[in-house]
C-alpha cells in the first residue's frame, strides 16, 4: 500500500466510511435499545445509579452480554458510566422508563417484534410498492392481528402509550362548539377518555372493528359503535377524529376513509361540524425528520405512507374537504378541515 493510498484510506475511514458504516449497522443501536428496555433495564435504572451484575440479577438477564449492550448505549448518550461497573440513565435514556411523560418505551414495543421482523422484506416493498408484511408473514398485518390476540392486545397497548403525545394538539384546540365528538379508529379509547375527561360537556363515540370495541372499556359519556370505516361512520357527531389512521393506507383506501366520514357529517347536519385530522407532515426539503422513517415504515408494514402539506391538501380536497388549517405539533400535526357541501 503506497503512503498516499493509506492517507486517503484513513480519511475515508475517518470521514464518509465511517458515516455510512455507522448507517449500515445502525440497526445493532435500536434492536439494542429495544432488548434492555423490554428487560425493563430504564425501570431499574429510574431511583439512580446501580452496579452491572445488580441489573443483571434485577432483570434476570446475563451480566457480560447487558454490560456489552449497556457499553454501546453508553458511547449513543443513553447511559453514563458513575463508577466501575456501575451506570445511571442520562436525560435521553429515563425517555426510555414507564412513568417519564411521552416515554418512548411504547414507540419501542411498537416497533419490535413483527414490525421489525417484516423490515426483512424491505426488497419486496421496493420493488412492488407493496407492503413487505403481507409477504413476510403470509397476510395483511391488521388481518394478522386479528388472528393473534396477544399481539393485538401489546399494539393497542402501545398506541395508547402514545396518545398522550399525540393528543396535545387536540387538547389545545376550542371544543365549545362541539358536543359530540366521533373517533374513528378508536382502538381502546384512550385519546376519547383523556380528551372528554378534559372536556366534560363533551359526549363521545369511539368507532372502530367489532372485534375492537368488544373487548374496549365504556367509559362515562361513551359510546362504542363497531363497524368498518370503509363501509360506513356513525352519525351524529359535530367534530370527527382520525387520530393516525389515515397514514395505514394508501390514497385510494384513505379518500374512501375520509369519503364515509364526510357522508356521515353531511347527513348529521352539524353546523359546527369539523374534522380533524392528527397525523404526520414529510418536510419539502431534505432535511432529516422522523416522519421520513414513519413513511418507509407504512410502507414496509401496511403498504400506507406518511404524506406531505401538498400531498394533504390534494387528499383531502378529492374526498369533499376544505383544509382550513394545518398546525404543527411536538409529536404529530393537526389538519383541521370542514365538509364541501354536494
Amino acid at each position: 500500500m503506497t503512503a498516499l493510498l493509506a492517507d486517503e484510506l484513513t480519511e475515508h475511514l475517518d470521514g464518509e466510511y465511517a458515516a455510512l458504516r455507522r448507517q449500515i449497522m445502525g440497526y445493532i443501536v435500536s434492536r439494542s435499545i429495544m432488548a434492555i428496555t423490554e428487560a425493563g433495564i430504564p425501570d431499574l435504572l429510574h431511583d439512580g445509579p446501580r452496579s452491572v451484575p445488580d441489573l443483571a440479577t434485577a432483570a434476570g438477564v446475563d451480566a457480560d452480554a447487558l454490560r456489552r449492550m449497556l457499553g454501546l448505549l453508553e458511547s449513543e448518550g443513553l447511559l453514563t458510566g458513575v463508577a466501575p461497573d456501575r451506570v445511571e440513565l442520562t436525560g435521553r435514556g429515563r425517555l426510555l422508563c414507564s412513568d417519564t411523560p411521552g416515554s418512548l418505551k411504547h414507540l419501542c414495543a411498537l416497533m419490535d417484534h413483527e414490525a421489525y421482523t417484516c423490515w426483512s422484506g424491505a426488497g419486496h416493498a421496493l420493488r412492488t410498492g407493496g407492503a413487505a408484511f403481507d409477504q413476510v408473514y403470509g397476510q395483511p398485518y391488521f388481518d394478522w392481528l386479528a388472528g393473534h390476540p396477544d399481539d393485538a392486545t401489546r399494539f393497542h397497548a402501545a398506541q395508547a402509550g402514545l396518545v398522550e403525545m399525540r393528543l396535545l394538539p387536540l387538547l389545545a384546540l376550542d371544543w365549545s362548539a362541539t358536543r359530540t365528538v366521533v373517533d374513528v379508529g378508536a382502538g381502546d379509547g384512550v385519546l376519547l377518555h383523556t380528551l372528554l375527561t378534559a372536556q366534560p360537556h363533551l359526549a363521545g363515540i369511539g368507532f372502530d372493528l367489532p372485534e375492537v370495541t368488544a373487548a374496549a372499556p365504556v367509559g362515562e359519556r361513551t359510546t362504542r359503535v363497531g363497524g368498518s370505516f370503509f363501509d360506513g361512520v356513525p352519525v351524529g357527531g359535530d367534530t370527527y377524529v382520525l387520530a393516525q389512521i389515515l397514514h395505514d393506507w394508501p390514497d385510494v383506501d384513505a379518500v374512501r376513509i375520509l369519503r364515509r366520514v364526510r357522508e356521515a357529517m353531511l347527513r348529521t347536519g352539524s353546523p359546527a361540524a369539523r374534522l380533524l385530522v392528527l397525523e404526520q407532515v414529510v418536510p419539502d426539503d431534505t432535511r432529516p425528520h422522523p416522519a421520513r422513517l414513519l413513511d418507509l415504515h407504512m410502507l414496509v408494514l401496511l403498504g400506507g405512507r406518511e404524506r406531505t402539506e401538498r400531498q394533504w391538501r390534494e387528499l383531502l380536497s378529492r374526498s369533499g374537504f376544505r383544509v382550513e388549517r394545518i398546525t404543527a405539533g411536538a409529536r404529530s400535526a393537526l389538519l383541521e378541515a370542514v365538509p364541501e357541501p354536494d
